[in-house]
């Protein structure tokens, strides 16, 4: 657990200054926490992120992921009909990072992030609880139910 959450803060303290920290955050939630979420409190408070993400190259068709990575191409939005009648809306954005590249639509509500210009050219997007398939595009990202894509700001 330990070694997990330090390692991203190493540069930042000692060994010893971060389980002193996580001891405290321990104290200061009156012991409602383990170790390892007050581990990540700490990682956080440093301006941290404690999530792990999946590069590029690693993805496997069916596997759950989450994303690092900048946008270098959106596709025109396309409104199509869903078969029960609904209008639906998709906008393509193509996704890289240091390892390959891949497609990740945005359906719906989300379209609305490229409309107002919040996903553009050069955005840093970390998608979370993300799954991916294979398309004959290649591999696909898309965000599952309960994920989230999230703006890194610049």
């Amino acid at each position: 657990m330990r070694r997990v959450h330090y390692d991203k803060v190493k540069d930042l303290m000692p060994p010893e200054g971060f389980d002193a920290q996580v001891d405290a955050v321990v104290s200061e939630w009156g012991g409602l926490l383990d170790r390892d979420s007050a581990g990540m409190l700490v990682v956080e408070r440093a301006g941290r992120s404690v999530a792990s993400f999946t590069r590029v190259a690693d993805l496997e068709e069916g596997m759950e992921a989450s994303l690092r990575a900048s946008v270098v191409g959106i596709s025109p939005v396309r409104e199509f009909s869903r078969q029960d009648g609904t209008r639906g809306r998709v906008v393509n954005l193509e996704l890289r990072d240091d390892s390959g590249f891949c497609r990740f639509p945005l359906w719906d509500e989300d379209v609305a992030l490229v409309e107002r210009g919040r996903i553009r050219p050069r955005s840093v997007l970390r998608a979370l609880d993300c799954f991916v398939k294979r398309t004959s595009w290649g591999l696909e990202v898309s965000r599952g139910k309960f994920g989230s894509v999230v703006v890194e700001e610049g």
